[in-house]
């Protein structure tokens, strides 16, 4: 790995600890706790906009998202895949919840990150929109639902936002989050 990438994984190491921290993610406190110079954090990244973007991609990459949703397509069925799905959210979750939290807030006067946001929730969609064909395929799917309506069911029920309700509103812990968001996910889903 070069300088300048190593320059570029230890600015995003320092904003991704930040965020987990709650602590502010200004440029300079960015730099501060990368060791660097502003100057340096600019020379890899434009705006803040482009470090947080940076930061999330990152973030999902390090948390190994790809190969997570590849296990969750490769469940044996569809009530296994939403399954899997949940658990992955009930693990995952608590990780990713500071990252978004940030990214909620600067969503709404922010277009590039607003377009981040938007792409990440398509990831989201499509995952919960093969599952429901796979209910389709597997005659399952509840007759009253289009795989396109299951889909955006499905996703509502494993959002970020329903999470932090039952987790953090709510105080359930994992496990109860896991049995009771899979039975209500697949009930709704089913016939």
């Amino acid at each position: 790995m070069s300088i300048r990438a190593d320059t570029r994984d230890q600015i995003l190491q320092a904003a991704l600890a930040l965020a987990q921290e709650n602590s502010g993610l200004t440029m300079a406190e960015i730099a501060a706790r990368a060791g660097l110079s502003r100057q340096a954090v600019y020379l890899h990244f434009h705006d803040r906009t482009a470090l947080l973007v940076a930061m999330v991609l990152y973030a999902d990459e390090a948390r190994n998202l790809t190969a997570k949703f590849a296990a969750i397509a490769r469940a044996p069925s569809a009530r296994a895949a939403v399954a899997a799905l949940v658990s992955f959210m009930a693990a995952d979750n608590p990780g990713a919840w500071p990252v978004e939290r940030i990214f909620e807030s600067l969503r709404q006067d922010d277009a590039v990150v607003e377009a981040a946001w938007q792409d990440r929730l398509a990831a989201g969609l499509e995952t919960c929109r093969a599952i429901a064909q796979r209910f389709q395929k597997e005659g399952a799917l509840a007759r009253h639902l289009s795989p396109d309506a299951a889909a955006d069911l499905l996703w509502s029920l494993t959002s970020q936002r329903l999470w932090e309700e039952l987790v953090m509103g709510r105080g359930w812990d994992a496990e109860r989050y896991r049995s009771h968001v899979t039975y209500l996910a697949v009930g709704a889903l089913t016939h």
